[in-house]
């Protein structure tokens, strides 16, 4: 199979995964806020930031595992490949047994950690062991994710994501509908899709590269030692992104009550959601990318990141600009009986959560470089210095003025970000690739101002009041998505671009720096 069919498989398949991923997010929340109750639901989330002040632990020796393991696959280096393979799963072992117990700790003091109600301090006891216990497996199963990525079959890893997706919706569903709520659910739900899709990487692994086996044998100390050493970089990456947006329902939780946390919990649904799509596209370039890479290719690896960056930004424009236009019916639509204000607040939260998606977006694959190269500790150093920045200014709004809390917590850290990801990455990929350092600028100022221009088409079509119900909503979504779409072509790309990227839709795709930009 040719990479371009390759890429059109991945690119559906990584769609597939998201849709179903949207369904949980959007139709399933406003039954489970009705069941549950906000307070209930924002302890889903923040539950779910408690496993990921985990992943900065994690994150040191997994963060670089594919890195590794793929580079030396493609530079001829089988056995080096083996030895990280095996070594970071059994380091990863005794990481999960070490998670599993002091979840057991965790849950039972989680009373005196967080304000909770009575009632519901057993829930989430239940939901804190089994979020974790879902965390532990998943350890047990990433670095067999690898296989796919080595052989640019990624469609392979997603339809396990689907179908861990698809049990997770039809788990929640059953659930709700058939049983007494109960926060925990999620958790149940979430460790079915994790054990389905798990088992489907394992069996992809033995089918595509049934050479890397798990060995005791090649554990290698020294290996697990190189990564944790580059690696650790990653976890002070995942700390400076704990303090920017994952203590923001924690810190909603302790200064302004269990409400206002679930509130800002369904604020960042959406954001959250579409974070996940910006993710998804971008990786669908990485294998290409590290393949370049490890063949010493520069001219190919700087036309990937460059396509990869005009790509994944054109895709993210009309989601982000169509979410915030069309914020107010949407969640008029989607929240009824809801306030008008309190509706507002939640569109605010919302928009001023999505602010570091704007320039994120934009500059996703970048990012990879830092992976790449194995040049991280610059770019997280600056970041440090922001998420400090952060902590220096939020802390005092807080405490010290009448602002309204929950905009201080969503804004200050979201606007630092913005800058973080507009001004520091382009410059910062360009650095540690080596070709000049206005080479990635030069789409930002086009892209934003183009997203600018469907931003206040979008809102004033919402704004005439045409979007009463779901069906003119989606239906007028539709139409201003396929009108978006155009524009951005004839926009941010020349015509050799324009074919570039529907061939790269339709599995057309010869990519090389002269004809991708």
């Amino acid at each position: 199979m040719r990479d371009k069919k390759k890429f059109a498989l991945n690119f559906a398949a990584q769609i597939a995964v998201l849709g179903s991923q949207f369904i949980i997010s959007f139709v399933l929340t406003p039954i489970v806020l009705q069941k549950l109750g906000d307070e209930a639901y924002g302890f889903v989330g923040l539950v779910n930031n408690f496993v990921s002040y985990v992943a900065i632990i994690t994150a040191a020796l997994n963060a670089m595992a594919s890195r590794f393991i793929t580079v030396s696959y493609h530079g001829g280096r089988t056995d080096d490949a083996k030895e990280y393979f095996s070594s970071v799963f059994f380091s990863n072992c005794v990481m999960a047994i070490a998670i599993l117990v002091g979840s057991v700790f965790l849950a039972a003091n989680i009373d005196t950690l967080v304000s909770v109600a009575p009632e519901l301090v057993t829930d989430l006891r239940i939901t804190v062991l089994l979020a974790f216990l879902n965390a532990g497996i998943s350890l047990l199963t990433v670095v067999f994710g690898v296989a796919a990525f080595i052989k640019n079959e990624l469609f392979l890893n997603s339809v396990g994501q689907l179908f861990g997706s698809v049990l997770r919706v039809v788990f929640l569903f059953v659930l709700f509908w058939a049983a007494l709520p109960h926060m925990w659910y999620f958790s149940v739900a979430g460790l079915t899709a994790t054990i389905a899709t798990g088992a489907v990487q394992v069996v992809v692994t033995r089918r595509l590269l049934p050479e890397l086996k798990l060995s005791l044998s090649r554990f290698n100390p020294r290996k697990v030692c190189e990564l944790l050493g580059i690696g650790m970089w990653n976890s002070l990456q995942n700390v400076n992104n704990l303090i920017q947006t994952g203590l923001d329902l924690l810190i909603a939780n302790i200064f302004v009550g269990g409400a206002a946390m679930g509130l800002l919990s369904i604020a960042k649904t959406v954001p959250q959601a579409l974070t996940s799509l910006s993710g998804s596209i971008a990786n669908l370039f990485y294998p290409k990318m590290a393949q370049a890479y490890a063949r010493g290719d520069k001219d190919e690896l700087v036309g990937r990141f460059d396509f990869a960056m005009r790509f994944t930004s054109a895709f993210m424009i009309v989601p982000l600009a169509g979410f915030i236009g069309f914020g107010p019916s949407f969640y008029a639509l989607w929240l009824p009986g809801r306030a008008a204000a309190e509706l507002s607040e939640i569109q605010l939260l919302s928009v001023l959560t999505v602010v570091t998606l704007i320039a994120s977006a934009l500059v996703e694959p970048l990012y990879y470089a830092n992976t790449l190269t194995t040049k991280i500790k610059g770019s997280v150093l600056i970041a440090f210095g922001l998420s400090l920045a952060t902590l220096a200014i939020e802390f005092p709004l807080i405490l010290f003025t009448s602002l309204d809390k929950l905009t201080v917590i969503a804004g200050v850290s979201s606007i630092l970000m913005f800058v973080r990801h507009a001004l520091v990455q382009p410059l910062y990929c360009a650095v540690v690739i080596g070709v000049r350092k206005r080479t990635f600028y030069k789409p930002l100022a086009r892209e934003v101002l183009v997203l600018a221009v469907l931003w206040i088409a979008y809102a004033f079509i919402d704004q005439i009041g045409v979007c009463t119900s779901w069906a003119l909503l989606v239906a007028v979504a539709l139409v201003a998505a396929v009108l978006g779409y155009a524009f951005e072509l004839f926009a941010l790309f020349k015509k050799s671009e324009r074919s570039a990227i529907l061939g790269l839709i339709c599995g057309k795709l010869g990519l090389r720096r002269n004809n991708a930009g």
